[in-house]
């Protein structure tokens, strides 16, 4: 798991509206007030079709942060593009599907590997539970607004 690229897939039916669901996520400057770990977002760049944005994260006595670009794609898929920070490589992506009219299915991905091995070493014991939280946090902000 160390040296190894980490892969992380859920797929979950909501119920919920494609649009309430594909909203929130699409929503990255609240993601400081519901998601685990996420300290600070900044807009660097919006356009129609991405935003390009700064995100800092903290865990205890680490604090990171990186550049990437969100691609949204209206209610069907929402993509990140690393650009830089503490990893090797990131890629997350969201693809929404309408399985009916107050009912969202989810399809969530993330693949990356940290740049530091000491990163990789700290974060590797507890790493899947930290993605699953992070994952849930979008479902508990659905049911809160």
């Amino acid at each position: 798991m160390i040296n190894k690229l980490v892969s992380f897939k859920k797929n979950k039916i909501l119920p919920y509206p494609i649009h309430k669901v594909y909203k929130i996520v699409a929503d990255v400057e609240n993601y400081p007030s519901f998601l685990p770990w996420c300290t600070n977002i900044t807009i660097k760049e919006r356009k129609k079709k991405y935003i390009v944005t700064e995100v800092k994260v903290g865990f205890q006595n680490i604090n990171e942060k990186y550049l990437c670009k969100v691609f949204l794609f209206s209610q069907k898929r929402i993509t990140l593009d690393y650009i830089s920070g503490p990893f090797e490589y990131l890629e997350i992506d969201w693809k929404f599907k309408e399985v009916s009219k107050n009912k969202t299915e989810v399809i969530f991905f993330c693949n990356f590997k940290f740049s530091s091995i000491i990163l990789r070493l700290f974060t590797s014991f507890f790493l899947e539970g930290a993605i699953k939280k992070m994952v849930d946090a979008f479902e508990k902000r659905l049911n809160s607004i």
